[in-house]
């Protein structure tokens, strides 16, 4: 078999070249170092066809010898089966993480530029925000949870252009999960990168301002929406659904929203979708004068906000799950993980990556644990800042590894 990845251990082994393992003296000398569980590239490894065919169709048939093809001799149990399986799936995550984050650091990048040639009094090319519309749309179809876990990797500093980005990405999964039709699902996702644009005509300091509001900040923040459409009016083919949203995603359903205080009947769904999306992502966001919370309490604080829809903001917590993946939790074990994966049949039982004791106080070699095949189960979650972790590092060395 082709090795790729060592998925679980006790120790701290890296594998410094991937590549076949063809004797079981080699695979004895793995496991004596402490390695459990290894990921598989079967497209790699020495298969015939045929006995692949065969094994899909007879899948107690396990592989058993030193040259690496399929033999009835040896049956697997369940067990070695399953954890097959989930070595393959949790391999397969990897790589869609890795094409997420590559991603991820494209549409910064994009809507970065964006702002810039606005800043600099141009009008800058809609179709690059278009193009990274569809690829976070494409990115969410392919794999939901690998573009969703990096919405919690935060950077104060850049708080405008990951907003953004996070919102498109969070109306795509609201959108789709509600069986939105692909035009829809298209327009919201670029009104995601476009609701606040027109922020980024505020003076800086306004943006940046870590103390109190005034009346005149508040008014010269609120303009922002007026300033959005303007802009965004200047392309020919700016679509209804996009120019909406910019208009109305501040409003609420109770008229205790802006610019205009309209109420339930005259907020079209797209915008109430955006005004969830929107405090959502700013409420587990640290900002110059707010710091964030864990996404359970945001969740919760959506909940019981009487100025949003109340069975949209249900629908909202479905899309993306009681726990969304990307998270910080602290399991009933004492241990901290990241939520990676989700479990749509048993929300409340995800599939977490954990990494720290609190009883020792120690970070712990990773391992990957479904909560639907264990006893532990998550108590709350956490703010990485609890435990002076810098969850971006942390993240980017355990699951994107150079």
């Amino acid at each position: 078999m082709y090795v790729e990845n060592v998925v679980k251990q006790k120790g701290n082994v890296r594998i410094k070249t991937k590549g076949l393992i063809k004797t079981t003296t080699i695979l004895d000398s793995l496991k004596s170092k402490g390695i459990l569980e290894i990921e598989v590239d079967f497209d790699k490894s020495r298969i015939v066809e045929h006995d692949l065919a065969a094994r899909s169709a007879n899948p107690e048939h396990y592989m058993s010898s030193a040259n690496n093809v399929w033999s009835s001799a040896t049956t697997a149990s369940p067990v070695k089966e399953s954890k097959l399986t989930s070595i393959v799936n949790a391999g397969q995550h990897q790589e869609a993480l890795v094409d997420a984050d590559k991603l991820y650091i494209q549409a910064k990048n994009v809507q970065k530029d964006f702002v810039a040639t606005l800043r600099s009094g141009s009008t800058p090319n809609i179709e690059h925000l278009s193009k990274l519309s569809q690829d976070i749309i494409d990115s969410v179809f392919d794999n939901v949870d690998a573009l969703s876990c990096l919405l919690m990797l935060k950077d104060s500093n850049e708080y405008l252009a990951e907003h953004a980005i996070n919102c498109a990405i969070l109306l795509t999964m609201f959108a789709s999960s509600k069986g939105m039709s692909k035009a829809e699902i298209e327009d919201l996702t670029l009104a995601g990168l476009l609701m606040d644009i027109g922020m980024a005509s505020l003076p800086q300091d306004l943006v940046d301002k870590s103390t109190e509001l005034n009346e005149t900040d508040w008014a010269m923040l609120r303009s922002h929406v007026d300033i959005g459409i303007e802009i965004v009016e200047r392309f020919s083919d700016a679509q209804p659904i996009v120019l909406d949203v910019i208009a109305n995603h501040h409003e609420r359903v109770d008229g205790s929203g802006y610019p205009k205080a309209k109420t339930l009947s005259e907020i079209s769904v797209y915008s109430q979708m955006a005004a969830i999306v929107d405090c959502y992502d700013a409420m587990i966001s640290n900002r110059h004068h707010q710091r964030s919370v864990t996404a359970t309490a945001a969740l919760h604080q959506l909940e019981s906000d009487e100025t949003l829809d109340s069975d949209l903001v249900n629908e909202f917590i479905n899309a993306i799950g009681l726990h969304p993946v990307g998270s910080l939790v602290q399991l009933q074990s004492q241990q901290l993980g990241i939520v990676s994966q989700r479990n749509s049949k048993q929300p409340l039982n995800p599939i977490v990556m954990i990494f720290y004791s609190m009883q020792k106080q120690l970070h712990t070699a990773v391992h990957r644990v479904d909560l639907n095949q264990s006893d532990d189960y998550i108590l709350t979650g956490v703010r990485p800042e609890e435990f002076s972790m810098n969850l971006d590092k942390f993240f980017k060395s355990v699951f994107l590894p150079q």
